[in-house]
């Protein structure tokens, strides 16, 4: 998977939409979300994840 700084991507097994914020040597990557409006930081392996559209600005989530 080809990403860099500021990438959003999600886990292939779902999971909320998240920001790459740090990216290491080896194939991993430091990324940021948010969970009830507190940022939630952790690093992953890059395998493990898939790209992702961020949504537009402004957009409303809809919750099903």
């Amino acid at each position: 998977m080809q990403v860099m700084f500021g990438s959003v991507v999600s886990f292939k097994s779902g999971g909320p939409l998240m920001t790459i914020e740090e990216l290491a040597e080896r194939a991993d990557a430091r990324f940021a979300w948010f969970v009830d409006q507190a940022v939630q930081r952790e690093w992953f392996a890059l395998v493990a994840l898939q790209p992702q559209v961020p949504p537009k600005a402004g957009a409303k989530k809809v919750v099903k």
